[in-house]
Order: structure tokens, then sequence, then C-alpha cells
């Protein structure tokens, strides 16, 4: 945005404002302020000065039709028509639900965007568009707040875009618009754009529309990948990279070997990550084969491990990953838990004789936190739920939680509440390791133990941004009952209220839009 567009918001702004000061204090007491430069077209001022009240009309009028229109006149002739929408407009009872949350949001300022993201997804799904009357208005919030801007610009329609063109501020419409409708595509048709369409897409949305295609053709999502491999950037390659985390597979382990070999270390750091996730993979097997001559049993049943910290790596063991160490950590030891998070999990079995639970055990006995920590990665990068189970028997980590089954999930994280009553700084964390949305059961026993909490409020408070995403419709009547007993804490019953006023205004959403 340029000083000047900068400069001319800012002056039509203060004026705006000292106009509603006017209009609070009586212009008896603050006089009605000059109407500021609107361009050469706009509508002038009266030429012979009238009241002071007449004055502060006019300046309601002016000003108000001003900022509606949502552009600055900077020449006489008008621009050209709109193009008619072809889409229809949202339900009225679902544009009412978007004036709300506009203007009054429900749930409290903090969660606007989340309600405007459902709305504006949910109108997307349903093939509509937003009113012209709330254009200027949107467009505005969005330009202030970049999670809006693709969701918003799939349902401008043409006349939102027509209007976006007037205003320099807006231009960001122009590039949001193309990927957005190619997200849009792919999602309601099941159709993946040709390599030359994807090709012509600024990078933001390649990186968007990449994470749909994945989740609807793999093969075709790695196909688009490849195509414009040589030719992207460091940033972008390694962008497309991580979205193939979403369906990995053995197939994609071609471009990963490639991508070891790239001159970025960035992208090279990547593929190691995610061929960590392929267990079947040749560098796993190579791993492996690195891995073995360093670890002996001991003892005279042969429970005891011992390991021994590798040697200066040769080249082939840069390429796949053992090269510069992090800041403060030994070269060795990191040599030694890139190993471990890159060779298959069943290695530990077949070196320590022994199922995961035990295996576990005797590396945690022999004192080889490099070794835990590699197969920590690994199984989080696999979400082993075998190895998972084994890991939390020796010690909490929310990060290993979602590899387990969802029914599992919940439970082991609802005895960790049990247990981190006193420790409220842990529960977001806790809470957090469960994906949302959550299951019913999951929800109404949470609920029920943040309510018998004796620190309830400081649990609702910890937790908040997950019941906003979480919590299922299904622990919003024994939400409301809290809501009605809460007390005289005022934090506790206004969190309360606004988790639940969140979830029913999600709800109505949907519903406005079925």
């Amino acid at each position: 945005m340029t000083d000047a567009v900068t400069r001319r918001i800012t002056d039509v702004d203060i004026w705006w404002r000292e106009v509603g000061n006017a209009a609070l204090l009586g212009t008896a007491r603050r006089g009605v302020p000059d109407l500021p430069d609107l361009g050469p077209a706009a509508v002038r001022p009266r030429e012979v000065p009238g009241p002071r009240e007449e004055a502060l009309l006019d300046a309601a009028a002016l000003g108000g039709a001003a900022l509606r229109a949502g552009r600055r006149l900077d020449h006489a002739a008008p621009p050209d028509a709109a193009p008619d929408d072809t889409r229809p407009v949202a339900p009225r009872r679902a544009v009412q639900l978007l004036e709300l949350v506009l203007t009054q949001p429900p749930a409290g300022a903090a969660q606007r965007v989340g309600l405007l993201v459902h709305w504006l997804r949910a109108a997307d799904d349903a093939g509509c568009r937003v009113p012209p009357a709330v254009l200027p208005l949107l467009l505005g919030m969005a330009t202030a707040t970049r999670e809006l801007r693709r969701p918003t610009a799939a349902v401008l329609g043409e006349r939102g875009r027509w209007l976006a063109a007037l205003r320099e501020e807006w231009a960001w419409v122009a590039e949001a618009t193309p990927g957005a409708e190619a997200r849009t595509e792919s999602r309601t048709s099941g159709t993946i754009p040709e390599a030359g369409d994807w090709a012509r897409l600024p990078s933001a949305d390649r990186v968007a529309l990449l994470a749909t295609a994945r989740a609807l053709d793999p093969a075709r999502a790695r196909a688009l990948v490849e195509a414009t491999w040589p030719t992207d950037s460091a940033r972008d390659r390694r962008s497309h990279l991580e979205t193939l985390r979403v369906g990995l597979d053995a197939d994609d382990e071609a471009l990963l070997e490639v991508a070891l070999d790239d001159r970025a270390g960035t992208v090279r750091e990547v593929a190691a990550e995610l061929l960590d996730a392929l267990p079947g993979s040749r560098r796993a097997a190579r791993m492996a084969e690195r891995l073995r001559p360093l670890v002996q049993r001991t003892g005279l049943l042969g429970r005891g491990v011992d390991v021994t910290l590798p040697g200066e790596p040769d080249p082939a063991g840069v390429r796949d990953g053992l090269g510069k160490p992090p800041p403060r950590r030994s070269a060795r030891g990191w040599w030694l838990e890139q190993l471990s998070a890159g060779a298959p999990l069943e290695v530990w079995s077949e070196l320590t004789g022994a199922e995961p639970s035990a295996a576990v055990g005797r590396l945690a006995d022999a004192q080889q936190p490099d070794v835990l920590a590699g197969i920590r990665r690994a199984v989080r990068a696999r979400r082993d739920p075998v190895w998972a189970a084994a890991l939390l028997e020796r010690g909490w980590d929310a990060t290993l939680v979602p590899a387990l089954p969802r029914d599992t999930r919940e439970r082991v994280a609802l005895r960790r509440v049990d247990a981190t009553t006193d420790r409220v700084h842990e529960l977001g964390a806790v809470v957090g390791a469960v994906d949302a949305p959550w299951s019913p059961d999951f929800s109404v026993a949470l609920l029920s133990r943040l309510r018998a909490s004796k620190v309830g409020s400081a649990m609702v408070l910890a937790t908040m941004p997950h019941l906003l995403a979480g919590l299922h419709p299904a622990a919003l009547d024994p939400l409301e009952r809290w809501v009605a007993e809460a007390g005289a804490d005022q934090t506790l019953s206004t969190n309360l209220r606004n988790v639940l006023q969140f979830h029913s205004v999600k709800r109505t959403i949907n519903e406005a839009f079925s």
C-alpha cells in the first residue's frame, strides 16, 4: 500500500471519528469537522454554511455514503458496470448471521475470525456468495486479517471482485481469486487442474491447492509438484514437499530421493523428514544397516543394551541426513538420533531381543536419550500405535498421543487430565493432543472434569482454543447448565458463555445453508 493511499485512508477515518464525537457531545460543545478531500468527482459541501446541526447531518450523510461506496472518486467518469453474478446470494438467514458476526460477534470479538471463516467456507461449499451490502466491510476485515483472504475471495462473486478492483488496498483479491476458484473446483467436483493451469497460480495458492489435491488424488498432486520442480524456487520446492505429508506413501519415494540431492539444504531436510515416515524405503534400509553394528546386547541373559556412537559419516550418510548437527548438539549424538529416526522401528526389537514395551525399557535403563529421541520422531512420523503406547508407559509426551487409535487417544488424554489438575499450564497440550472434532463421549467427559475441578475457571481458560475447535454438540446441553450455575465467577461465566455461543452460532450457520 502506498503512502498516499495510507494518508487518504487515515484522513477519512480520523474525520469520521470526529463526526462521531460531534454527534455524541453535541454541536454546541464540539464543532463539525470539514469534509476531507474525497476526490474531484465527489459531492462537495454547501457553499453557504448552514446551522451546525445541518452541517452535522450533511457530514453524516455524505461521509456515510463515501465510506459505504468503498472507493475514492478520483475522476468523474463512472467505472464500467459490474458483471452479473453467477452464484446465488446466500440464504436470508445465513446473511443475517454474517451481519451479526461482522458487527456484533456473539462469542466476543476474539472469536470473530473463527466464525467468519466457518461462514465463508459453508457459503463456498453451498455454492453461494456474500450479499452486496456487506462487501466493503468484509473486504476491509479480510485486508486486515490474512486468514480471511482466501475464503473471502472464494465467495465474493463477480460484483465483489469488480468492487475490489476499484480500491488499491483490496488488490489482494485479484491474487487470491484464481487459487480460491481452483480449490473450490477441486473440492466440489473432485477435479485437479492441469499442469499448465497449476503453474500459473501464485505460490501461496498452489500450496493450498496441493493440500486439497493430495486428499483427492495423491498421484496427480505429486505429478503437479514434479511438473514445476526444475523451475521452482527453493522456497516453493520446500513448501510443495511439505504438502506430501497428506497421503504420503511408497509411491512418493522416488521424488523424495531426488529431493535428497537438492541444492537447498532446507529442501533436503524436509525430504529426510518425510522419508522418516516410510519405514519400507531404501533410505530406511540404509539407516538400519548403519545402525546395526552400533548396538550390542549385554548381560548373562542378553537383556542389557550397549549402543556405540557413530563415527564420521561418508558422503552417502551425509546425503541421507547425517549432516551438520543443530547448535549445542553433540555431532555423534545427533547422528545416532538421525539413524534411530530413519530406521524401521522393528530393528529395535531385533537388536534388543524384546517386544516394543520391553525394548523401550531396556534403552531407557541403558540411558540412551539420543536413541529414544529418534524413536519418538519415528513414532510421530509413522503414527505407530504400538510403539507410541510403549513410550507413553515410560512418561507423558503429548506429541505421541495422535499416533494412538482415537478411542485410546481420548482415554489416555482423560487420564492425563485427571493427573494434571494442579498443573493447569500443561492442560492445553494434553487436550490439544486429541484431534478435533472430538467424539461426543470425550467432549462430555472432559467438560465434566473441568466442571468438577477446584480451578475450573483456570482450566477452561487454558483449554479455550481447543474447546472452540473440538467440542461436540452433544456437550452443549451440559455446558449450558454449567453456564447457568457458574455463580459469581465472572471470568468463568464469560468464557463458558463464549464457548456456548460460538458452537451455537456454528451450528446455526450450518443449518442456514442446509
